[in-house]
């Protein structure tokens, strides 16, 4: 017999054979760390379960990936690889919808490799430990869940093209901000769902303390942004009476040094806290009957414990302003001070006004807020009307803020080519966008929420005595506009400050995006109000989009140096930071823009290292809450924190003035919040250089 036809009688058998062993020795490495036989099978049946295919189609696209992988002459295979694979061939046969189901999360070695070599978070106040770098690598995966499964491709596309910024995206199961008061945990101490350890309600003050620090934390993983108390001071007022001065100041600094202390808490990250304060009793609050020990409601109401809550409000701001055991200011929790017309009634105000002007001149951290009504009052704390609180209990006032979605303004005159018209019709537009972004993210953690105690939201889906804790009528969806200014010198060549035609335009922009936040409230029922962006990497991230999208047409309106690529935004609807322009003016133009119920909005007054007279801070309060409308004053001092010596020192330098060391560090007003400037983007840091600073307040 010919010796070709013999072998040609002899090669399909020997491929069978080859195929039935070597098939079974190709090895694949699953995610969940076992290692399993490649069956092409198990391709297939993913497909049908997660991407919705026929069995056919599956078998086919099977049928070519198992060709492949025998080509490849590969003999060991990972399921995130099967997956990349699998992935491609549904591209080249065009089922993008069935790539993005099946599609695999995850984060490229090399950066897993920087980010535990180089741990650092944005807007982190220190290098991140394990559990820290952990917790950014969950957050990049859950980012790009959110992207390509809670929001729409729309919605997708708006916010990774930078129209606009969906916050805290790697937090997409949580929701951003709870306000409420301390009567919560004087009914109902810590009880929390999934049988963990309860306490009964607190008797005395320093058991209450250590309730309000442990149910903080608890609180702290179920949301991404800051826990805030109302009225801590009242809320505590009735548990102090008696107490000497001396007493109340250990128990200020038991309160102000537990809420700091656990830094690692969230991966490194200070537990992210705010406190209201009050110097008389809030309207929503001044009537009601006071809760005690026990949780207990007394025979007085909380207006009659002034004089306890007033003590104890002074005996706190002493302990801000001695510092950390180092004398460095408390990054958290951020005291914020509310000025009222009833604020020089009570006997001692000067006192305390000096006080506090001495804490922000010397270690900033305080913010002042202005209330001249008690509607806003009571808004700008809770983000919902004053009327909602008459038909609640105390420990029933509660609220949420469900997420944050910034807006690009600059964008939109780029787009309009100077067609006023097309501007206000875009702005429309893209406040639809934000909403639409909102009620995405609101339907997603609905269905969380609809989980109850047993579902990932446990905490904040729990009742006690028959009331939610979290209550969806007293939700509310921050909406935040960024680089108002940068918008106005696009379109009149001047920043807000330089010319009358600038103001005008800046005024019209933000009641138009007023009335379109109440119009979408009443279209969609649901709360969305203007507020301010805290967050410190979006002005940055805007400008670099526009720069690389618009080119010559965007050049002309960013901060910074635009050669170098260090640029930014003005962070909401405020003057630029290098605006030289006095604090009272400053005050008085961005009352103006603020005026438009803007929460969280504050004139920032960055000084300079010579510490001005703290009578000149007083006067200012006093000048600022009477003769303009800015809703809150910032005022913030900056200084170097030395590594090797640990002094820390006002002002910012290259070296410490005290040991002339060079590893140095600097602490700054981020956007609401001090933070170390070594975790702080390009953008941000080219804002710290040209941030106007000065020694005079008057």
């Amino acid at each position: 017999m010919d010796e070709s036809k013999l072998g040609d009688i002899y090669q399909e058998p020997l491929k069978e054979l080859e195929e039935r062993v070597s098939e079974p020795d190709l090895l694949v490495r699953r995610s969940d760390e076992d290692v399993v036989h490649f069956d092409p099978q198990m391709i297939v049946d993913a497909l049908v379960r997660e991407a919705g295919l026929d069995i056919e189609l599956a078998s086919r696209i099977s049928l070519e990936i198992k060709q492949l992988v025998r080509r490849s002459g590969v003999r060991s295979l990972s399921s995130s690889l099967i997956r990349e694979l699998v992935d491609t061939k549904l591209i080249e046969h065009g089922l993008e919808q069935a790539r993005r189901a099946h599609s695999r999360l995850g984060v490229p070695l090399y950066d897993v490799d920087r980010l535990v070599h180089n741990a650092r978070r944005d807007g982190s106040t220190q290098p991140l430990g394990p559990e820290g770098t952990s917790l950014v690598l969950a957050e990049a995966i859950k980012r790009e869940y959110a992207i390509l499964s809670v929001f729409s491709e729309p919605i997708a596309h708006a916010h990774m093209s930078g129209d606009i910024q969906i916050q805290d995206i790697g937090a997409i199961d949580r929701p951003r901000s709870v306000v409420q008061t301390l009567d919560w945990i004087k009914r109902h101490s810590i009880s929390l769902p999934q049988g963990f350890s309860t306490s009964k309600p607190a008797r005395r003050p320093e058991v209450l303390i250590a309730h309000l620090v442990k149910f903080s934390a608890a609180l702290q993983g179920y949301l991404a942004g800051p826990i805030i108390w109302d009225s801590l001071n009242f809320g505590l007022a009735p548990f102090v009476e008696g107490m000497s001065d001396a007493e109340l100041r250990q128990l200020a600094q038991h309160l102000i040094f537990e809420f700091s202390a656990p830094a690692v808490a969230r991966g490194g990250q200070m537990m992210s806290c705010k406190l209201h304060l009050d110097w008389n009793a809030p309207i929503h609050l001044e009537g009601r009957r006071a809760m005690g020990p026990g949780g207990q409601e007394l025979d007085r109401t909380y207006s009659q414990f002034s004089n306890e809550a007033q003590r104890f409000l002074r005996a706190l701001f002493e302990v801000y302003l001695e510092g950390d055991g180092r004398g460095m200011p408390f990054i958290t929790p951020q005291p914020i001070l509310h000025i009222t017309n009833h604020f020089t009634e009570a006997p001692g105000y000067k006192g305390l006004l000096d006080l506090c002007s001495q804490l922000a001149t010397e270690k900033g951290t305080l913010t002042f807020a202005f209330d001249r009504t008690d509607e806003w009052n009571f808004f700008q704390r809770y983000g919902v009307s004053l009327r909602e609180s008459e038909r609640s209990e105390s420990w029933q006032l509660r609220s949420c803020i469900f997420q944050a979605v910034a807006l690009n303004l600059p964008r939109v005159f780029y787009r309009a080519d100077g067609d006023r018209l097309k501007v206000f019709e875009s702005l429309t537009h893209l406040m639809e966008l934000a909403a639409q972004a909102h009620l995405e993210k609101r339907v997603f953690l609905e269905k969380l929420l609809a989980l109850g105690e047993m579902g990932p939201l446990a905490m904040i889906a729990m009742r006690r005595s028959g009331s939610p804790f979290m209550r969806l009528n007293w939700t509310t969806h921050f909406i935040c506009p960024v680089g108002l200014n940068e918008m106005v010198r696009a379109a009149t060549g001047c920043d807000i400050h330089q010319s009358e035609e600038a103001l005008e335009m800046a005024e019209r922009i933000v009641a138009h995006l007023e009335s379109e936040a109440l119009r979408l409230t009443a279209k969609h029922k649901a709360r969305f109000v203007l507020a301010e962006s805290a967050a410190e990497t979006t002005p940055y991230r805007f400008a670099r989009l526009d720069a690389r999208f618009f080119g010559e047409k965007a050049t002309g309106s960013f901060n910074g140096n635009v050669d170098s690529g260090e640029i930014y935004y003005t962070q909401s609807i405020g003057l630029p930071p290098a605006a030289s322009v006095p604090p009272f003016d400053r005050a008085l133009l961005e009352g103006k823009l603020q005026s438009h119920g803007i929460l969280d909005c504050a004139t920032k007054i960055w000084l300079s290292e010579q510490s001005p007279a703290r009578e000149e801070l007083a006067v200012l309060i006093s000048r600022a809450f009477y003769q303009t409308s800015a809703n809150q004053l910032v005022v913030a001092p900056e200084f170097t924190i030395c590594l090797s010596c640990h002094q820390t020192t006002r002002g910012l330098h290259d070296k410490c003035p005290s040991c002339n060391s060079n590893k140095v560090d600097g602490l700054a007003q981020a956007t609401d919040h001090l933070s170390r400037t070594s975790g702080w983007d390009r953008g941000k840091l080219a804002e710290l250089r040209d941030r106007y600073r000065t020694a005079r307040l008057l």
